[in-house]
């Protein structure tokens, strides 16, 4: 539905999707009005896509609709703030499930999966520990990427992280892996850029 790297295991999130419209249509609102090119629509798109990647090969105990509303909204709070922007976001979330009276437990749930996704923080649940792998993970994320380039946005405070990704930030075995093969496509998608700019 908002995929764009299409098919395979994304197609299967559909359901969750479908059944969560409002809340996720309402975060694709606020992440479109966002004009930080790092932390844009382009970002949320990884992050969803690299959740749910995770959800697939992790052979854990998760609710994997708290996962995909929480994918979308990590970053909502960036609308208004960047540092502290973990905590907004998870405020806006409740409060925009709150008027659809959504349960307590579940908002509380989907709460805890954003609240603590920064690179130095470390989550409480499962759910949080995957947000945090993928927005993470969207460090190399090819749509970020690609808009940076294309505005000649500097990515330095990416670029001072990346060092420790893998070793340091990274919480599953299977981001490792993940990270391995984005080094990869990075490394080829910057290498075409190169090539374009000097034909």
């Amino acid at each position: 539905m908002y995929s764009y790297y299409g098919g395979g295991c994304l197609d299967k999130y559909n359901e969750i999707e479908i059944k969560y419209k409002i809340l996720i249509n309402k975060a694709i609102d606020i992440v479109n009005d966002i004009t930080d090119y790092e932390h844009n629509i382009n970002h949320t798109l990884d992050v969803v896509d690299f959740t749910k990647e995770l959800l697939d090969k992790l052979n854990i105990d998760v609710d994997k609709d708290v996962c995909i509303i929480a994918a979308y909204w990590h970053d909502t709070g960036r609308i208004k703030l960047d540092k502290g922007h973990e905590k907004l976001s998870a405020d806006m979330l409740k409060d925009e499930m709150l008027k659809y009276d959504y349960d307590i437990t579940f908002i509380d749930k989907c709460y805890k999966a954003i609240i603590n996704h920064k690179w130095n923080m470390i989550p409480e649940t499962n759910e949080g520990l995957i947000i945090k792998d993928a927005d993470k993970l969207a460090f190399l994320g090819k749509r970020r990427w690609i808009e940076c380039l294309k505005h000649n946005y500097r990515l330095d405070s990416i670029i001072s992280l990346l060092p420790k990704l893998k070793d340091e930030i990274l919480y599953f075995s299977e981001s490792k892996k993940i990270y391995d093969r984005l080094t990869i496509e990075l490394v080829n998608l910057l290498y075409k850029e190169v090539c374009n700019g000097n034909n």
